[in-house]
């Protein structure tokens, strides 16, 4: 494989489960470390508390894409299955600023509700670059490693 062969989709979906599984874990180790009662959780999260869901969910995330994304070009979902992200015409990495303003735009688009993520996530299957919107949004692509 080189360096420019584009992602398939069903790559990038399955690195996208990977991510999830890997946060979801830390999230909950992070939880369990606090010592937070079970019920408190679910109250605050039901209750919608912004500011404990955006610290909750949103911060570790955006720090995990960026970091990953920004040093290595590649989540640890990205890693296992051989995918990576980077700029759209040099194929040169995209750095933590536009990584990002990649995580941004994903977690904009899930905050506008299920429909525009549900699009922005389909949107390779027709995209002659594969580029999913907030591909788009950063001038990245994702290619095989």
């Amino acid at each position: 494989m080189n360096d420019h062969e584009l992602a398939s989709w069903r790559r990038r979906a399955a690195a996208l489960v990977v991510d999830a599984i890997v946060l979801g874990l830390v999230i909950a180790a992070a939880l369990l470390a606090s010592g937070m009662p079970v019920d408190e959780l679910r109250e605050r999260l039901e209750d919608g508390e912004t500011l404990f869901v955006v610290l909750l969910f949103l911060v570790p995330e955006g720090i995990y894409y960026t970091a990953l994304v920004g040093s290595r070009s590649q989540t640890f979902g990205k890693m296992a299955l051989g995918i990576k992200v980077v700029d759209a015409e040099s194929r040169s990495p995209i750095g933590y600023a536009r990584a990002f303003r990649r995580w941004l735009s994903t977690a904009a688009m899930r905050a506008l509700f299920t429909v525009p993520s549900v699009v922005d996530h389909l949107w390779p299957l027709r995209d002659p670059r594969r580029q999913a919107l907030h591909d788009k949004f950063a001038r990245s692509v994702v290619v095989r490693t």
